[in-house]
């Protein structure tokens, strides 16, 4: 087991590959759920702009 997880002289750079993958990946997976609540509330300012200036034409 411990020779396979070694991987011989090749093992440091397969496994910090890996690691590398996995903060990527989970970047790309997370960033998204971050970014929500700002692309929510410019949705909205926008929302709020676009209903005023209707509003404003309408009077």
């Amino acid at each position: 087991m411990m020779e396979m997880l070694q991987m011989g002289k090749y093992g440091a750079y397969v496994w910090s590959s890996y690691g590398l993958a996995m903060v990527i990946m989970g970047y790309v997976a997370f960033k998204p759920l971050v970014d929500k609540k700002t692309i929510f509330k410019d949705l909205a300012m926008k929302y709020r702009r676009e209903t005023q200036t209707n509003k404003q034409e309408q009077a």
